[in-house]
């Protein structure tokens, strides 16, 4: 993986990690979602123009699916996500989606994206799930008398599954048929507006009302979010798959220490034992 690569992916993780921590704090549900959603395209609109006047491209009906295919998963993610920070704790809704995903991401790019890590690419990719999974209470995570617990481990299973999708879905877009990166996600971020809109216009005074009580937080994950997948899928143009998927995971190391602080929740050694095994397997990436 290129250090260009590695930046963009380690810079996404950042913003991604501290967005989530702001949802998180938030609580919020689909009212939530799309008016941060509605922010997001008003911030990425302007920049996509600006790309697409240096870039145009056309559209064709499988750059069309590709998109509304992406907006739809994202919704889906989105609202998951949203229901597992109601649910449970940042501890472990977080890393359980954020190590779902990527391996899911992974065994699917090899299989039918036809990339093939190297050696060292494929330990270092063991050694951010591995770490990943240490971090999110290994085993511990399945044992009885923890209802929360275990119901925060199954919505992020369930969000990492949609992470998954649209890693995958968004990798083929941009690496096979070649679509500009900001324009597929400006696409695609009209697509999950529009498809939330008939639900959260039938309820204008709920939308008041969560703008009046969680602006902050709906900017900050509006213009966060957005930044944070669109260095990523620059990424993608000059890394596989297979290694974005996973280094994006160091956001469970930013997220881990960050959220403790801010959300006061306890930090147990086996998340900074989790922590310290991911950074090992992203130097390995580096130099895969």
């Amino acid at each position: 993986m290129s250090g260009t690569a590695l930046a963009l992916v380690l810079a996404g993780a950042f913003c991604h990690a501290v967005w989530n921590i702001v949802a998180k704090k938030a609580g919020g549900g689909a009212a939530f979602v799309f008016l941060f959603g509605v922010v997001s395209v008003v911030a990425a609109a302007p920049v996509a123009a600006w790309t697409w006047t240096r870039l145009p491209q056309h559209f064709d009906a499988t750059m069309w699916c590709a998109a509304a295919g992406s907006g739809l998963i994202h919704v889906l993610y989105s609202l998951a996500l949203q229901k597992a920070y109601r649910e449970a704790d940042f501890a472990v809704v977080y890393p359980v989606a954020r190590g779902t995903g990527p391996m899911l991401s992974v065994v699917v790019a090899i299989l039918l994206l036809g990339e093939a890590p190297s050696l060292v690419g494929g330990v270092s990719v063991g050694a951010i799930l591995a770490g990943v999974f240490v971090s999110a209470g290994g085993a511990g995570l399945w044992r009885g008398g923890a209802q929360k617990r275990h119901l925060g481990a199954l919505w992020g299973a369930a969000t990492g599954a949609f992470i998954a999708a649209y890693t995958v879905l968004d990798g083929w877009a941009i690496k096979t048929l070649g679509m500009v990166p900001i324009l597929f996600y400006a696409v695609g971020l009209a697509v999950r507006t529009l498809l939330l809109a008939p639900f959260a216009l039938r309820r204008i005074d709920d939308l008041r009302r969560e703008w009046r009580t969680r602006r902050a937080a709906i900017l900050a994950v509006g213009l966060l979010s957005p930044t944070a997948y669109s260095l990523v899928l620059f990424a993608v143009q000059r890394a596989p798959v297979s290694y974005v998927a996973p280094v994006r995971e160091i956001s469970m190391l930013v997220g881990t220490f960050i959220g403790a602080s801010l959300l006061r929740e306890e930090m147990k050694p086996s998340q900074i034992a989790g922590a310290a095994i991911m950074l090992a397997g992203v130097v390995g990436l580096a130099w895969a």
